[in-house]
């Protein structure tokens, strides 16, 4: 998420950042990324079969899927052979990092499609119907896989991305009756321009069913168990807040707009940000830092958030 000036109930005021420029990609020198220009083929993940599961307690492959994530965005394990991230902010890193997350949501069943808006690229998967009429108009699921320079961004946001592909490969499994678009936006850092450039193309008067964000989970220092929503709509909230209950967790809505469910808002659309406690203040103390590593995520939290999100995101698309 973009480092905001003040936090509270008041929404936050936008934080600037530099856009790289796109012809950077072509003349970059990058140390921070090896062999950029070879494009990832297997994940180093684990290779769990593609099988549909009964609901987001089922799925074995929920925990390991998350960690080989954020473990291969963090830098903390390959892409492939020779092909280590370690910052996720110019168009160079960028561009490897997208490479490696469309062969992994290929190896996971789904495919993304790489969208220009000029300075970046969103990756868009889109899931059709599978039950009864189309019951449109679309759920969007997001969450930013660019980071801040000089860091290796695991919470921020190598955490949300990983549930984006991990919700990319249940929901193709699962009926719904509403189309689904899955972004994994670019350039969230520099001033919400992916989630912008996105809303944009939609065109004025554009509809949306719901857009769920997913922004840096990964920290519970009092061990409360508690997600914080960010500006949610009130039916979205009342969503979370059930399956929040059903599992132990707990709920604090605040209002927030440093991510790019603000995207959204700004245009009237209902929307929601899922991520820890950023606002009320129990949030990782490694946030946009060098220390923003793989060994400070808190997998059992993630792993419950993630679950609970899960829930959420197939009543959605079916009801």
């Amino acid at each position: 998420m973009r480092r905001a000036a003040a936090i509270g109930w008041v929404l936050l005021a936008a934080c600037s950042g530099d856009v790289d420029d796109p012809a950077a990609r072509d003349a970059a020198t990058d140390d921070s990324v090896s062999a950029v220009d070879a494009a990832p083929v297997d994940s180093a993940g684990p290779d769990a079969p593609l099988i549909e599961c009964a609901s987001p307690d089922d799925c074995a492959w929920i925990d390991a899927e998350l960690h080989t994530i954020v473990a291969v965005l963090s830098g903390a394990q390959e892409a492939s052979p020779g092909v280590t991230f370690t910052q996720r902010s110019t168009a160079a890193q960028r561009q490897a990092v997208r490479d490696y997350l469309v062969a992994e949501l290929a190896r996971n069943g789904v495919t993304a499609v790489p969208t220009s808006y000029g300075t970046g690229l969103n990756l868009v998967v889109h899931l059709a119907p599978t039950t009864g009429p189309d019951q449109g108009p679309p759920m969007i699921v997001g969450g930013h896989f660019d980071g801040v320079a000089n860091s290796p961004a695991a919470a921020d946001n190598a955490t949300g991305a990983a549930v984006v592909v991990v919700a990319a490969r249940y929901l193709s499994h699962r009926p719904r009756n509403r189309p689904i678009d899955l972004v994994l936006f670019d350039q969230e850092e520099a001033g919400l321009i992916g989630s912008g450039a996105y809303v944009a193309a939609m065109g004025p008067g554009a509809v949306i069913h719901s857009m769920h964000n997913f922004d840096m989970i990964s920290f519970d220092g009092d061990g409360d168990r508690v997600v914080e929503l960010w500006s949610p709509a009130p039916r979205l909230e009342a969503m979370y807040r059930a399956e929040a209950g059903r599992r132990g967790l707990g709920i604090v809505a605040v209002r927030f707009g440093s991510s790019d469910h603000q995207s959204f808002v700004e245009r009237g659309l209902p929307a929601v940000g899922v991520c820890e406690e950023f606002v009320s203040g129990d949030h990782t103390p490694h946030y946009h830092q060098v220390t923003d590593t793989l060994d400070k995520v808190d997998f059992a939290y993630l792993g419950a958030v993630a679950r609970m999100g899960l829930a959420v995101l197939e009543d959605d698309a079916t009801n």
